[in-house]
């Protein structure tokens, strides 16, 4: 496959990407333990597009931190931005992230925020 074609196959997933996002959520959530994270939208679209391309590139963020993706524990901090069916945008300490929707557990009912689930009623 050349070169030209590979980056007409990335254009088109990137736009796929982003034309897939939902409505804004603006939701509490919380991510799951050993969440694969990434701090720029354009390598997580490029890692979107391929399962096997994303499991490699969460490996090798375990096991050494790469520019644009890291590995996060468990934050309950978390406000979910926008979530489409490849991947998810979030906000952690005014900071805008991105993740897999794997990683992540949008809580509905519970107070995320301040770190109290009511499991009560």
């Amino acid at each position: 496959m050349s070169m030209q074609a590979i980056s007409r196959c990335c254009v088109v997933a990137a736009v796929l990407a982003c034309v897939t996002f939902h409505a804004r959520a603006d939701q509490p959530a919380t991510l799951i333990q050993t969440a694969h994270v990434c701090t720029d939208e354009g390598e997580t679209q490029r890692l979107a597009i391929n399962d096997q391309l994303r499991e490699m590139a969460k490996a090798l963020a375990e096991f050494k931190p790469t520019t644009f993706c890291f590995i996060m524990q468990p934050s309950l901090a978390v406000l979910v931005l926008e979530k489409g069916d490849t991947y998810v945008k979030f906000s952690h300490d005014s900071k805008v992230m991105y993740t897999f929707p794997e990683y992540i557990h949008i809580d509905d009912s519970a107070n995320v925020m301040t770190g109290l689930a009511d499991n009560s009623l």
